[in-house]
This record gives structure tokens, C-alpha cells and sequence, in this order.
């Protein structure tokens, strides 16, 4: 008669755990970490024809959009200036994948009368699933355009002004990048704003362009030890059919 090794219950209990726990770590090991900095929105404004209204959609990659090197949301330029306009854009800042034909492409232009100070253009994002994040766009003023660029964010109508950055004249297109703060994180709906201030043009030229926006991130990993902890807790709660399976297996 062939004779099997028997343990107790709560030893092959025992034995069960430390089982679970150690495909608990090896899943664990493997399950991707998210460090990588991503593009949240992008604003390219390509989508539109030189001399007209600008392009205020952002592009975004497949399936919401059909440019790879977008952002994972959809957003949409809003602002209170008066004259805006579609004009000859720049290379700086684009995203390394982006795909629409740009030589030098389109931009944003904005007139810079004194009456155009405190102008702004803002989008809606939503920051739930990323941190560390940055706001970087290519600007390019002329002439009496405007001088400086501040940067805030507004929740729920309340406005936090985070900081503001001098916009060179003549030098062309210069690239500014402001850091997001972690007030502006967690929020499903943020609206990040730059206002423009020190034009003192007295003409309607747009003389101040501004380019390739980019709002970009570290995505939050996902809860893998979170999932994995409940599949070991399903696992320990089904030990007596894992028991009665054992010696079934042994016999085969």
C-alpha cells in the first residue's frame, strides 16, 4: 500500500503561506515601474492655416487622437485675448514623436498692445495619475511685444500664482519650462494658465508667438502590491481546497 507523507494542517498551512508570499515578491519584482516622464497635453498648433484662427485643439495620441507623439488627454486652449492669429511657428520644444509636417510649421500669435497686458491662455487637465510635473513651451516676442510670462493654476476658481519668467526680445524662439507644484497634483480638474504682461505695441501686429506646448509628467505606478496582496488573501482563504488538491497531484 503505497503511504504518503502527511503533514499537519498548520504546518502545510504554513508552507502554503510562505508559497503565496514568494510568488507575492517575484510578481512583484516584475510588475513594471512607471518613471519615465510622459506628455499629459500637447499643443502643436498645426491644425490650422497661416493668417487664420489659430488651432486651439491639442494633439493627442491614438485612440484619442491620431498623433503618436501627443499627449494621453484632450484638452483645448482657452483665452480672454483679443487678437489672436495662426503664424510661422518653430522646431523648439516639439515632442519626439510627433508627426505633423512643421518647417518651421504654425504657432500662436497674440497682439501686444498695452490693453493686451494681463492677456492669457489657459487649458483644463486633469493630474490625477501623474506628479512631478513640468510645463514647458517655445515663446518668441519682438518689437514691443511682451516682456514677461507668469505662470498659475486655478481649482475650483480659486488662482495660485506660482511664478513668472522674462520673455528675451529679438533673440528668437526661446524655450521656458515652469515647474507644476504638488497643490496642482491629484486634482481631476486643473486649469493651468500663462498670462502675459509688458507689451506696449501700438499696432496690431502679433508680436509676441508662443509654440509647442508641452505639459508633461511621471505617471503614478499602478497599485500592483495592492492587487497582489488581495490575490494572496484570496489564495489564503481557499487553503483548505488547495489541501484537498495536493495529494491529488501526488498520486499523478
Amino acid at each position: 500500500m503505497r503511504k504518503f507523507n502527511r503533514r499537519s494542517r498548520p504546518a502545510l498551512s504554513f508552507r502554503l503561506f510562505f508559497v503565496l508570499a514568494g510568488a507575492l515578491f517575484l510578481l512583484a519584482a516584475f510588475a513594471p515601474t512607471a518613471k519615465a516622464q510622459g506628455v499629459l497635453i500637447y499643443f502643436n498648433f498645426e491644425d490650422a492655416t497661416i493668417g487664420g484662427p489659430f488651432d486651439p485643439h491639442s494633439d493627442d495620441i491614438p485612440p484619442l487622437g491620431d498623433n503618436p507623439g501627443g499627449g494621453v488627454q484632450h484638452s483645448e486652449i482657452e483665452t480672454n485675448l483679443v487678437t489672436t492669429g495662426a503664424v510661422a511657428g518653430t522646431l523648439l520644444n516639439r515632442t519626439s514623436g510627433d508627426i505633423d509636417t512643421a518647417d518651421p510649421g504654425l504657432a500662436l500669435g497674440m497682439r501686444t498692445t498695452p490693453v493686451d497686458n494681463g492677456g492669457y491662455i489657459q487649458f483644463h487637465a486633469n493630474t490625477t495619475a501623474f506628479s512631478n510635473m513640468s510645463l514647458s513651451f517655445a515663446v518668441n516676442t519682438s518689437g514691443n511685444g511682451f516682456n514677461s510670462v507668469q505662470f498659475s493654476y486655478i481649482i475650483g476658481g480659486v488662482e495660485t500664482i506660482v511664478g513668472s519668467q522674462p520673455i528675451l526680445s529679438g533673440g528668437g524662439f526661446q524655450t521656458i519650462t515652469f515647474g507644476v507644484p504638488m497643490g496642482a497634483e491629484g486634482q481631476a480638474d486643473v486649469i493651468l494658465r500663462l498670462t502675459f504682461n509688458g507689451g506696449t505695441s501700438m499696432g496690431q501686429n502679433l508680436q509676441t508667438i508662443i509654440d509647442n506646448i508641452q505639459l508633461t509628467g511621471v505617471p503614478e505606478p499602478t497599485t500592483v502590491a495592492g492587487g497582489l496582496l488581495g490575490l494572496l488573501g484570496l489564495c489564503w482563504h481557499q487553503r483548505r481546497r488547495l489541501r484537498l488538491l495536493l495529494p491529488r497531484l501526488r498520486r499523478t
